[in-house]
């Protein structure tokens, strides 16, 4: 780095002086970059398994990669000509966009609700009941979920005892129906988990301003719209930013649970798209790889529209 006047070589000092009055910090977040160098990044240009670049070459079991045959955009070409992508890749959409409607404003909602909870003994509570979910595999949440939801479960016996017909929840070809399924058993599990962080930015509010404002005759919901809200909103927009740059991962322990012959057309998405050719039938690598990669170029555009129409709307942003 060129350092061309004083000012600049001011600020430089400035900013390493900073940096190491929080050098622990920066050592904790150390381990964190280091994870993603050697299991996220390191991955992607192997040399022994070809990364990325298996995208753009033959595919052959037992074949070294060094010996396989360049063939250029052949299977993104596949993947564009094939109708079953562009429905997992509808059906993604679907759900991902669904997710950020239906799902993403539920553990704001909830860390809300339970900040105005005055006990602190029954607030710990309600945290450990609405947390716990989290902690259980989807193999056993989808296990649970089909136990209450086949023909002869608990569901369906308690609408034979009203008098109406059963309904098979599991295999049904209505979106509606799946979606529907897909999101409530996802803010079950999830939504006391997301919580937390804006229970943590919430704990960070000066209770002086809640009193300010009680002094000057608000209520709950006003202490919650111009005050609690906007303390939150912050963490919430930097959330969404990266809400909306995995949104074409829309859950894949979740889908590849629940999908089943019936409803594979309306829930089937990119990621159990990507395992089926990858690791099942043909075993593709090369396809599922560029499929891959085609979902990541996506995903990181997204994110960069959604941190530009964050701070064009007046917010910091992500970067």
């Amino acid at each position: 780095m060129i350092i061309r006047n004083e000012s600049q070589k001011d600020r430089l000092l400035k900013l390493l002086s900073r940096m190491y009055a929080v050098r622990y910090v920066y050592l904790i977040f150390l381990s964190v970059v280091v994870y993603y160098l050697l299991f996220s990044y390191a991955p992607m240009f192997n040399p022994v398994t070809g990364g990325i670049f298996m995208a753009f070459k033959h595919f052959r079991l037992n074949t070294p990669f060094s010996q396989m045959e360049w063939v250029g955009l052949q299977w993104f070409n596949v993947m564009w000509s094939k109708p079953d992508f562009w429905q997992s890749l509808r059906n993604t959409f679907i759900i991902s966009i669904g997710r950020l409607i239906v799902e993403f404003p539920m553990p704001i909602i909830l860390a809300i609700v339970l900040n105005e909870v005055r006990r602190s003994s029954t607030k710990r509570v309600f945290q450990t009941i609405f947390t716990f979910p989290n902690f259980l595999s989807w193999i056993i949440v989808v296990s649970v979920l089909k136990d209450l939801l086949q023909i002869n479960g608990l569901v369906n016996g308690i609408l034979r005892e009203l008098g109406n017909e059963p309904v098979n929840f599991l295999a049904n070809q209505s979106m509606i129906a799946n979606l529907s399924m897909v999101f409530l058993s996802n803010i079950w599990k999830s939504a006391g988990w997301g919580a937390i962080i804006y229970m943590a930015s919430i704990s960070g509010i000066d209770p002086q301003l809640y009193e300010a404002a009680i002094v000057d005759g608000a209520n709950r919901w006003h202490n919650i719209i111009h005050i609690t809200w906007p303390s939150i909103r912050p963490t919430a927009v930097v959330l969404l930013i990266l809400s909306c740059g995995s949104i074409l991962n829309a859950g894949f322990d979740q889908i590849f649970n629940l999908r089943n012959s019936v409803n594979k057309d309306t829930i089937e998405i990119l990621d159990t798209y990507i395992y089926q050719y990858g690791f099942t039938g043909s075993m593709n690598q090369a396809f599922s790889v560029a499929t891959g990669l085609f979902r990541s170029v996506i995903n990181f555009t997204l994110l960069l529209l959604a941190n530009k129409f964050a701070r064009l709307l007046g917010s910091e942003g992500l970067f």
